[in-house]
């Protein structure tokens, strides 16, 4: 449980501080845990809503970045409005 926090962490760390990133680069720059470790932790966090994994054109790699957290709230605050008007 703890490594999971930590791992989740460190991902989320780094891309708040320089932004989106290709996934190759996450995995070079966080070299303390395994690709499988980053994998996982990208998949999982990708799952739960907090990553979006986005494919690059013409590679075998994925844009990894922050989902931002007002798209959805704001979604839902007018879908509110509306069934309240």
């Amino acid at each position: 449980m703890l490594a999971t926090l930590a791992i989740d962490s460190a991902i989320l760390l780094r891309l708040e501080r320089e932004g989106p990133c290709h996934l190759d680069t996450l995995i070079q720059e966080l070299p303390a845990y395994s690709w499988n470790q980053l994998f996982a932790a990208i998949d999982r966090l990708s799952r739960n809503g907090a990553l979006t994994l986005q494919p690059l054109p013409n590679r075998f790699d994925y844009l990894v970045s922050i989902k931002p957290h007002g798209v959805e709230n704001g979604v839902e605050r007018g879908l509110r409005r509306r069934a309240a008007g």
